[in-house]
């Protein structure tokens, strides 16, 4: 079920004078995700722009090097490629992805409140191919929600942001990360997480995708923390049987008994009733219909654009001097 690297794709030290960027922008929590376009070619990137003084203010100097690392050694359909990044620049972080015009999963559950279940089974899929290849890896991912979750032209998907994902050496580790809503009993407990995280959060996704809202959530962070622990989990009484059942099993407190992480591993979710006849050769090779395919307007995309060089002396950050810089020399 799993991809082997591309080697045809490399990941170049872009130079920033080479491109323009968008005025649209989406916040991030160390900078923003706008689109940008190489000058010369006109061809378009995604671009996070990440404040390196934030960064080492929050001593989250290794993760974009850990990103960077694990994009440049895997390759999957399914995941975002990376094309390329700029870390010489003083005030911040540059990293430029495959361009994907299609928008993400958020937008679409806000559209249509919830999935029909053959959209919700599609992802689902898509996303278990991809567990199952970083886990072989002993990557986890950490970060799943439906912002992560894009969605290109011809309705196939590919997960975003590998900012907070984690190649493990030993068998647990203990740092809570990600969105709260999908924080998972072992990590509130703080007893240690493994693989086993990204498929409690694929049930969170799964019951967030059918039926629009994650199962727990609360305006109080203390109160949101003790009904994952609590793992109450209620389910409205039209949901299908198959994506219920799928949902409880995958969103067990005990580890060793949630699916995926069984002995069985990744079989006992493809070979569950939801995905009964479901032909995961034809998935990996694209060669499956999407359910959905997106409208995709070009004209979305004729933003006003301005020199990348500007931006840091705009945007008012703190210079790094070279000698100071963390980031410049890897």
């Amino acid at each position: 079920m799993s991809k082997g690297r591309n080697f045809d794709s490399i990941i170049e030290r872009f130079d920033i004078t080479d491109f323009e960027i968008g005025e649209k922008v989406v916040k991030t929590n160390f900078g923003y995700i706008s689109i940008c376009r190489k000058v010369k070619s006109n061809k378009m990137y995604f671009l996070r722009v990440i404040n390196k003084a934030e960064l080492i203010k929050t001593k989250y100097i290794e993760n974009p090097y850990n990103e960077y690392k694990t994009l440049y050694t895997i390759y999957h359909p399914f995941i975002l490629e990376i094309k390329g990044i700029n870390n010489t620049d003083p005030y911040n972080f540059f990293f430029f992805w495959e361009f994907i015009p299609g928008g993400n999963l958020r937008l679409l559950i806000k559209l249509n409140q919830n999935l029909p279940i053959e959209y919700a089974k599609f992802y689902l899929a898509c996303i278990i191919t991809v567990f199952d290849y970083i886990h072989k890896k002993k990557i986890i991912y950490r970060d799943l929600r439906p912002e992560n979750i894009i969605i290109n032209s011809d309705g196939y998907i590919k997960i975003a942001d590998f900012f907070l994902s984690k190649t493990l050496i030993k068998d647990f580790t203990f740092t809570l990360c990600g969105n709260p809503e999908y924080y998972s009993p072992e990590m509130v407990n703080q007893t240690g997480y493994n693989k086993c995280i990204d498929f409690w959060q694929l049930g969170i996704l799964l019951y967030e995708m059918t039926i629009g809202h994650t199962p727990f959530f609360d305006s109080d962070p203390v109160q949101l923390i003790q009904k994952i622990k609590n793992c109450k989990v209620n389910f409205p009484k039209t949901i299908n049987k198959n994506i219920k059942n799928m949902i409880k099993h995958l969103l067990n407190i005990d580890i060793y008994k949630r699916m995926g992480c069984t002995k069985k591993g990744i079989y006992e979710i493809t070979q569950h009733p939801l995905f009964e006849g479901f032909d995961w050769e034809a998935l990996l090779h694209r060669s499956l219909k999407a359910p959905y395919i997106p409208k995709v307007d070009v004209n979305m995309f004729n933003c006003i654009y301005k020199k990348l060089e500007n931006l840091s002396l705009e945007s008012n950050c703190i210079a790094i001097p070279k000698e100071k810089d963390p980031f410049y020399n890897w």
